[in-house]
């Protein structure tokens, strides 16, 4: 089955072509500290973990972990004696209060080469922990949504030991599922194998299931997908019956417990027995005989709109000519060594695409060296530094004015939705032009959005569930960061890039010097003018914000609400008021 091509299309409303970028606006934010009790815990990679991959992973773990069921501001970290701690925040008192609600069941200690431990909410009850060790623990949490300074306790339900031995993960994302009167909980896991000379990325969905009067989980299904190199962005689809995927190379299914992974048949190699070659005026056809031929064996038929080869009965080439043909000035010509070339006169001097109608998979067209000589000489002005405007050249656009930023990439980078049941790809999304920046959580239900870059822009883009019943895989634009394409590309020392639900500021966040805030709200004080056509009219600015985090330590973790700006470092959490 062919995947089909999704077209990336922005909203021309969310599109403000007359923006003129940001104005660095020196006023202070106002922004509220809070020491950690106990630090955060963070482990780093050992002497084997040396891949690109491995880095990645452990880098840029987003150690400050957001509710999205939870309506207030909630946040939660795990500390260095493995115990998850939630913090509350009161945006009208900007006063924290924390309190531990869980402690990590099979306390080990940690080291390097150990993954970070994860947390994941995957429904209003629910919650996912992974020790970084190799076990998951599925945790009844209870109702998230109390009052602040009510504290719940949550409680282990299912404990598991998912890879096996040694096998470590981090949790990509997680979803709750009722099929049946029976609770389904799937998990997506990224691992990292060492593959001969190079580190394959490893995704893992595991499924557990509570059936109905049941206390225990059990573990229905596991499917396993292997790529190489690294993953940008993987989600479950809010139906759990596919799998979207952006990476640099293609990912495969190697396990499925569930139903069976059939290989690609492979095509049969083609045998081709003639070749042909067309000039704007004439056709030659050209085939090799066996050897000891004889001529009186081979036959030639042409007609006005048909042509028939034959030798000792066997058929090289039969069927209706693309076009019409001048069959009385046909020729042919048999040398010594078997090759026989047939010369057909076209009726009207044209380029044809095909010999037979609909095209023969025993012919192969060969290009003559004249016709791509011609396109070449009449497709040069387009690659020119001159553009040829009637009869004068004047200069065009040119490469030296291009910065690093505006390159495109160099990686084939592509979001595809993978079908669990066929294990084929159905979708597929080129993102080689449209550079993946960061995904933010939009909606509960759904899906992380994507930012991908647009020209100098940078587009939210929410990925949906396929549409019953039709072939359709809707991708909607959502929103813009106006220029932040452009400006977070010459940020060459970013950690995390993120921005609010509702898109009005972008964030830049250094491991542990600066972070940079681009709020796009228009400052009628800047007093900015520019001269168009004899007319001064107002420059549309936005508003660039540093702050120094230095003496903080390295940045953890960071989540953007729409009011402040969250960020965590080793024994302080930071609420910047945007």
């Amino acid at each position: 089955m062919s995947s089909s091509l999704v077209e990336l299309r922005p909203n021309r409303r969310f599109l403000d072509h007359e923006f003129d970028g940001y104005k660095l606006n020196l006023h202070a934010l106002a922004h509220y500290n809070y020491q950690l009790s106990i630090p955060v815990d963070k482990v780093y990679p050992d002497d084997v973990q040396y891949s690109f991959v491995h880095a990645k992973l452990f880098a840029l773990h987003n150690h400050l972990v957001v509710d999205h069921w939870d309506y207030s501001y909630g946040f939660y970290y795990i500390d260095n004696k493995q115990q998850v701690q939630k913090i509350y925040f009161d945006n009208f008192t900007q006063k924290f209060q924390t309190t531990v609600v869980y402690d990590i069941p099979a306390h080990t200690e940690r080291k390097p080469g150990h993954f970070n431990l994860c947390l994941s909410f995957p429904s209003t009850n629910l919650a996912i922990v992974s020790d970084g060790t190799g076990y998951l623990h599925i945790i009844e949490t209870g109702g998230r949504n109390n009052a602040i300074g009510y504290v719940q306790t949550w409680q282990t339900l299912h404990s598991t030991l998912v890879l096996g031995e040694g096998k470590y993960f981090i949790i990509v994302d997680s979803r709750t599922q009722h099929k049946d009167g029976c609770v389904l909980v799937h998990c997506l896991l990224q691992s990292v194998e060492q593959n001969k000379a190079q580190f394959d990325s490893i995704l893992s969905w595991v499924t557990f299931e509570l059936q109905q009067n049941e206390k225990n989980w059990t573990q229905t299904s596991f499917r396993q997908l292997r790529g190489k190199g690294i993953i940008h962005y993987a989600a479950m689809e809010t139906n759990c019956s596919s799998l979207y995927v952006a990476s640099d190379h293609p990912f495969k299914f190697t396990v499925d417990s569930a139903s069976e992974i059939l290989e690609k048949p492979k095509k049969e190699q083609i045998n081709i027995i003639y070749t042909w070659l067309q000039t704007m005026e004439d056709i030659t056809i050209t085939l090799k005989l066996q050897t000891n031929f004889d001529k009186k064996l081979l036959h030639v038929n042409v007609g006005p709109s048909s042509i028939k080869v034959s030798y000792a009965g066997k058929v090289f080439l039969e069927g209706k000519l693309k076009h019409k043909v001048e069959s009385e000035f046909t020729t042919w010509n048999v040398q010594e060594s078997g090759q026989v070339d047939i010369l057909i006169s076209k009726c009207e001097s044209m380029l044809w695409d095909n010999l037979i109608e609909g095209g023969d998979n025993n012919g192969e067209q060969i290009l003559d060296a004249c016709l791509v000589e011609e396109a070449h000489r009449k497709l040069a002005h387009l690659c020119s530094e001159l553009e040829v405007t009637g009869d004068k050249q004047v200069p065009g656009l040119s490469t030296q004015e291009f910065e690093e930023c505006d390159a495109a990439s160099e990686e084939d980078t592509v979001l595809v939705r993978m079908d669990l049941n066929s294990h084929e790809v159905t979708h597929r999304i080129p993102l080689s032009v449209h550079q993946y920046l960061f995904d933010i959580k939009l909606e509960m239900d759904e899906v992380p959005a994507l930012a991908l870059r647009h020209d100098v822009d940078a587009c939210i883009w929410q990925p949906y569930a396929q549409l019953v019943n039709t072939e359709t895989w809707p991708v909607k634009h959502q929103g813009t960061l106006l220029a932040f394409g452009y400006v977070q590309s010459s940020k060459q020392n970013r950690k995390f890039v993120t921005c609010p639900p509702n898109f009005a500021y972008s964030v830049v966040c250094e491991a542990s010097k600066h972070i940079f805030i681009y709020k796009k709200t228009y400052d009628d004080n800047l007093n900015l003018r520019k001269r168009n056509e004899g007319k001064l009219e107002n420059v549309k600015c936005g508003q660039q914000r540093i702050l120094n985090v230095d003496k903080y330590g390295e940045v953890l973790g960071i989540n953007a609400t729409n009011e402040y700006l969250f960020v965590l470092t080793q024994n302080t959490l930071i609420a910047i008021q945007v």
